[in-house]
């Protein structure tokens, strides 16, 4: 049936192709079951191969791929190459073919563009640090100070940076240790964050009002760090004015405002007695948070709904600093804006050109869950890639996905990770959008252009993370602290991360650089530098 695995012969063909490869890598290959090659197991779950392996497909056809000794996880995307490649044969595959082929073209990423981008997106920061014009902003934060692991206090936290806005109330207990935290999640209306400063401001202070209402025994005085995570000119450690806004925001009249400013009129107005004692971005507030833990935590990274990444820098090499001397300083990168335009395919520049900040954010477009789910909508819905699914099933993709938006990350997230021979997963994903019929060939052309699509995104997410490296001077013992849900949550993400930096540094180096989850370290570190700043 439609959906039941492909019949005898193109299992016979998958088989064949198989053990003529996989046996390089896996010792008894040829006695791997049918379900197995397919759904390959619950410890390894289905994945995708890495984008140098894509440039291998020629312009003309798709071959057998080239199977060579990998860890666990490259076996498993070359064997799950495999199982496209096999079913060009079966059947009409030459739709089947040229979207195979459209898809991983548009997608690969080799280690010798990596290479490129690397080299580039260290020129664009050193010319942001010189203040010379550069799509990498290179914002200087005004955290001079190291944590040290024995600040201590009660505070508070804001943290704003995407769907939720959070306030916190913890302690810092030293040695390293968080105590006794109290957390509220507000979720911000699309009517907020499109509305006046007033509108979304006054949210966020109403919010307040209600945490310290529901959780706390009275109004009480405090300081507060403010995790802001969108870009700001800051003018000090608790000022800072919006350059402009990103991930869906646009509230009027807050550009070149103090959000601080902003923030601190509302709380007034509701009797709030609580003051901003430090602005920061997610990224710095991840790594300071990691740094309270893990003295050699000196990046802070985002992978989330948008992606940043913040590092300690020598004052010295930041030209354009005119400010008081110190020794260093936390660098904001705002790497989301690094752009990108020259190295985007064409679904790229349809998302692009379709969002809210055409030309803007153009890397953050290629690597983030705001839009991986949606540059996967457009790559299905191409005449290009459209033409290798089954009549019936294009047309219903064409209809369950016609809007912008209407396929998630986390939708891409569940196809991708999906290990059933059926990939029954999938399926469930497609009739919940209202796709009721599907062939194995229209599932797995859906997976392919997931799997490409993320892959794309980790090994750009491991090249900006080892071109921060290069800035700051070396890689000995560094732990990189990442938050974000699709660093955190999406199949394989971290792990093709860490092989694409062992390509660009090798592997006597990358062995010295860990990236480590600091799951919800940015309302903790901003708490942490309001500490540092009294």
């Amino acid at each position: 049936g439609k959906r039941g695995v492909v019949g005898s012969a193109a299992m016979r063909l998958l088989l064949r192709t198989l053990r003529r490869g996989v046996s390089a890598a896996l010792p008894c290959a040829a006695a791997i079951s049918t379900a197995t090659v397919i759904g390959i197991g619950a410890q390894y779950p289905l994945s995708c191969y890495t984008s140098a392996q894509c440039e291998e497909v020629p312009p003309d056809e798709v071959t057998d791929v080239e199977f060579q000794p990998r860890p666990p996880s490259q076996w498993v995307e070359n064997t799950q190459r495999a199982v496209s490649d096999s079913l060009v044969d079966f059947g009409d595959g030459y739709g089947f073919a040229r979207a195979l082929r459209t898809i991983r073209q548009a997608y690969a990423m080799p280690v010798s563009l990596v290479s490129e981008l690397r080299t580039y997106f260290v020129s664009e920061a050193e010319k942001g640090l010189k203040g010379e014009e550069s799509s990498l902003a290179m914002l200087p934060t005004f955290v001079t100070k190291r944590v040290t692991g024995n600040e201590t206090g009660d505070f508070f936290a804001l943290d704003l940076g995407g769907t939720n806005f959070r306030v916190l109330r913890l302690t810092l207990e030293g040695g390293g240790k968080v105590g006794p935290m109290l957390q509220g999640k507000y979720h911000i209306p699309t009517a907020v964050k499109n509305g006046t400063a007033e509108d979304l401001f006054g949210f966020l202070a109403d919010a307040v009002a209600h945490f310290l209402a529901t959780q706390c025994s009275s109004n009480p005085r405090g300081n507060l760090g403010f995790t802001f995570s969108f870009p700001v000119e800051q003018t000090a450690i608790n000022a800072g004015k919006l350059l402009f806004w990103n991930k869906g925001f646009s509230a009027s009249g807050t550009v070149g405002e103090d959000v601080v400013k902003l923030l601190q009129t509302q709380f007034e107005e509701r009797g709030i007695n609580l003051v901003v004692k430090a602005l920061a971005n997610d990224t710095v507030g991840t790594m300071e948070a990691a740094a309270y833990r893990t003295p050699n935590a000196t990046l802070g990274v985002i992978f989330g709904t948008g992606t940043n990444g913040a590092y300690i820098e020598k004052t010295a090499r930041i030209s354009k600093w005119k400010g008081a001397v110190s020794e260093e300083m936390v660098v904001n990168t705002e790497w989301g804006n690094l752009d990108m335009r020259r190295y985007m395919n064409r679904f790229d520049q349809e998302v692009d050109a379709a969002s809210s900040n055409p030309g803007r954010q153009t890397f953050e477009k290629m690597v983030s869950g705001m839009y991986l789910g949606e540059l996967c909508r457009v790559t299905i819905l191409s005449p290009s890639v459209a033409a290798g699914f089954s009549p019936e099933c294009r047309l219903a993709l064409a209809t369950a996905f016609a809007s912008e938006c209407s396929f998630s990350s986390a939708d891409m997230a569940e196809c991708e990770g999906d290990n059933t021979a059926n990939l029954e997963k999938l399926d469930a994903v497609l009739m919940a959008a209202g796709v009721p019929e599907s062939t194995f060939r229209d599932r797995v052309l859906i997976r392919e252009a997931c799997v490409n699509i993320s892959s794309r995104a980790a090994r750009l997410s491991a090249m900006s993370v080892v071109g921060t490296l290069d800035l700051a001077g070396g890689t000995a013992a560094t732990t990189v602290a990442i938050d974000g849900t699709v660093f955190e949550c999406y199949p394989f993400f971290k792990e093709r991360m860490e092989y694409c930096v062992e390509q660009l540094l090798g592997p006597d180096h990358a062995k010295d650089v860990h990236l480590v989850l600091a799951k919800d370290g940015s309302g903790i570190g901003a708490a942490i530098i309001a500490a540092i700043a009294e």
